[in-house]
């Protein structure tokens, strides 16, 4: 097979199943701006503004800006490739789509110029901005309920606003810019993965503005809707296997390509400002699929705290029993028993209902997805970065469990399970790989957490519970911290499927 390097030019020279898009990008508008180009951005909002473009809905393309420094030269590659990559979608059962998306049209990095990217999201042309930087890169304290300003990024925006470094900086500057040159309002929605996203966001931002900008407050609330959103597809990072797959079997030469699952959804609050005119009205995303609803809290709390609490505890004891891929973990019969018959159960208790969702089917079909083999997700991956991951999904849920006096000796031990891997040291007598740059107070705490349980939940976040409720769930932490490391992952799930 003939292998092509994907650019413009040599877009026609693919052929089908390869799906091409049937549009060009001579005519279109840069109405969007969205914030962190990762993986997950390319897989989800950036397809649903292809399929927008492609049906003739939408006239705008986006604009791409990251407010980090990127580990290789992606501007290079981006434009080497006008901007066009391959989306490899993958089912449980071996089907898969292979789509060249064309709904981006530019990209610069911040860092390299600042000037730029804050003329981009102050220009009368953008009418919204989206926005994937994690849940960290809002520097927001959930227990303090503020913008946390100890941060290293706010530190230096405090001292430096004219050069910002974190979101909150950045989009304060950009906004300050727009109430003074065009003034026209626009939408900034949030689609990271945390409860009220987009309140959160118009919290931190307003925060901000009372030290360093208080006469830009009235300008944003008028001017500047933030809805609220739930995202979810499960796309791991790119790995090389990928890249060589797509050139050895579609002829294709990608260095920017993604690969996810094949599920999809987006729940995005109606609470928009519409720009005629523009190019883009956010009401339109309803028609390439994405659920438009009048509150999205019920589905983020399905989402995070089945999907990704579930995540976050498959992974450590998984990790400790020598697993590296998620789909090959889920498979074990002692960890999927825990999984989807102790640890959702419990936390399903907390749950509204969610319009149109049978939770029982939801979750044998997250069983489904964690199992797919297709898209190679890693263990490690689900590992990384627990301080900032589980007090929204698993400890959160703990709290609103033991409040109404529910089961809850499987969310405790994804607690415990945690605590065992930040200790350091695997089953195995080696190093275990930590990532977790926000984690050095719970890797800490863990070290002395068999002595001192009541020390470690302190630190990690647990949060409203009385003294003897703190006595008594630090009890029972200990009780499993104990068995794995004394007995290992294994036993100790399998005790709690067993009850002994």
């Amino acid at each position: 097979m003939e292998k092509i390097k994907l650019n413009l030019k040599n877009l026609g020279k693919f052929k089908a199943p390869v799906l091409l898009p049937p549009y060009t990008k001579d005519n279109l508008k840069t109405a969007i701006v969205h914030l962190g180009m990762g993986y997950f951005h390319r897989a989800h909002q950036a397809l649903f503004l292809d399929r927008l473009i492609a049906s003739g809905v939408s006239r705008s393309g986006v604009f791409e800006i990251n407010l980090v420094p990127d580990p290789y030269p992606l501007s290079k590659i981006t434009a080497e490739q006008d901007y066009y990559y391959t989306l490899l979608s993958r089912g449980k059962d071996g089907e898969e789509e292979v789509r060249i998306i064309g709904s981006i049209l530019g990209y610069i990095n911040s860092a390299e110029n600042k000037e730029e990217a804050i003329k981009r999201v102050a220009s009368e042309e953008t009418a919204l901005i989206t926005i994937t930087v994690t849940e960290k890169g809002y520097c927001y304290n959930n227990a303090a309920g503020d913008i946390n300003w100890k941060d290293p990024f706010l530190v230096h925006d405090r001292q430096h606003p004219e050069n910002p470094k974190s979101l909150i900086g950045f989009l304060v500057a950009a906004l300050e810019e727009r109430s003074k040159t065009n003034k026209r309002p626009l939408t900034i929605a949030s689609c990271d993965n945390f409860p009220s996203n987009g309140k959160i966001l118009k919290k931190s931002l307003l925060s901000f503005c009372r030290e360093m900008q208080p006469g830009l407050i009235p300008w944003i609330e008028d001017n500047a809707a933030f809805p609220c959103s739930m995202v979810d597809r499960i796309t791991p990072n790119t790995s090389p296997e990928t890249t060589e797959y797509l050139e050895e079997k579609y002829g294709i030469i990608d260095r920017w390509a993604v690969a996810c699952e094949d599920f999809l959804q987006w729940v995005l609050e109606e609470d928009f400002k519409q720009v005629p005119g523009s190019g883009i009205d956010p009401r339109d995303y309803a028609e390439a699929g994405v659920q438009l609803v009048k509150n999205v809290e019920p589905y983020e709390l399905m989402k995070m705290r089945l999907l990704n609490g579930s995540h976050s505890a498959l992974s450590y004891p998984a990790y400790l029993m020598g697993y590296t891929a998620v789909d090959e973990a889920i498979a074990d019969p002692v960890i999927q028993q825990y999984i989807r018959n102790f640890y959702m159960e419990e936390v399903t208790p907390t749950l509204a209902p969610v319009t149109g969702i049978d939770l029982g089917v939801y979750k044998d079909t997250l069983v489904t997805r964690f199992s797919n083999k297709n898209i190679a997700d890693t263990v490690l991956r689900l590992c990384e970065d627990g301080s900032t991951k589980i007090p929204n999904f698993i400890i959160n849920p703990l709290v609103d469990i033991i409040h109404s006096g529910g089961k809850h000796e499987a969310v405790t031990a994804a607690l415990a399970g945690w605590a065992r891997f930040l200790s350091g040291v695997g089953e195995d007598h080696k190093p275990i790989p930590i990532k977790d740059g926000a984690g050095q107070a719970a890797i800490n705490a863990a070290k002395t957490a068999r002595n001192n349980p009541e020390n470690f939940l302190r630190v990690i976040g647990v949060h409203g519970l009385s003294e003897k409720e703190i006595a008594k769930l630090a009890g029972v932490f200990r009780e499993y911290l104990e068995s794995f490391h004394t007995r290992g992952a294994r036993k100790t799930l399998k005790g709690i499927i067993t009850g002994r």
